[in-house]
This record gives C-alpha cells, sequence and structure tokens, in this order.
C-alpha cells in the first residue's frame, strides 16, 4: 500500500507541478493500457489461428473414426499457436491491471491536490 502524502505545507506552484507531472503519468500509463489491450487483441486472434489449425490436424480413419494426428504439421502450429497466444495473453493482462492500479492511484492524487489548489484559491479571494 502506498503511503499518504501530506500536501498541505506545499506552495499553489508546487502542487501545480505535482497536477501535471500526474496528469502527465496518467496519459503515459493510459497508452501502457492501450498497448496492453492490443496483446491481448493480438493474443486472441493467435488463439483463433491455434484452434483452426488444430481442426486441422484432425484426421479420418479408414474405419470411419477421426482422431487427432499429432504427426502432422498443421498439429504442431497450433500447439505453437496456443503457446504464444497463452504468452501475449498473459503479458498483456498483466500489462493492462498494473497500468490500471496505477491510474487509479493517480486519480485519487489528483482530485486531492485539485481540491488543495481550489482550497488555496477560495481563501485568497
Amino acid at each position: 500500500m502506498e503511503e499518504v502524502k501530506n500536501y498541505e505545507s506545499l506552495t499553489y506552484d508546487e502542487l501545480t507541478q505535482i497536477s501535471r507531472d500526474d496528469h502527465q503519468e496518467d496519459v503515459r500509463q493510459y497508452d501502457k493500457q492501450q498497448n496492453a489491450l492490443c496483446l491481448v487483441v493480438i493474443g486472441a486472434i493467435v488463439l483463433i489461428c491455434g484452434l483452426l489449425f488444430f481442426f486441422l490436424s484432425v484426421v479420418r480413419k479408414k474405419n470411419g473414426s477421426t482422431s487427432i494426428d499429432p504427426t502432422v504439421l498443421p498439429f504442431y502450429v497450433s500447439m505453437a499457436c496456443f503457446g504464444a497466444s497463452a504468452i501475449l495473453l498473459v503479458i498483456g493482462l498483466v500489462r493492462f491491471f498494473k497500468a490500471h492500479v496505477k491510474r487509479k492511484e493517480l486519480k485519487v492524487e489528483i482530485n486531492e491536490v485539485t481540491k488543495l489548489k481550489s482550497k488555496m484559491i477560495s481563501q485568497n479571494d
């Protein structure tokens, strides 16, 4: 858990700089979220390709039954696709949720700084 920061003793200009920095960091974290979602979408597409190749590895035997033939190329391609999609999905989801948590923390800090700035403005009037 992050420590609670005390901004009461800061000047208006210092609060403005903190607010500016927090907004820039929020934009960076938003970009990280969007990049992570791209990884998730690519992982889902690779997963679908893996499923298609997996179905291509199903062969019909002479007695009419069907089974998966692990010696054909589509089976190996499907396994590679499943592995790649798992990696992409895990990395994408972890990055997304890390950026999401960071953005939530930043929004709380931005709101606190904004309230202090508006309080300072109202006291000066």
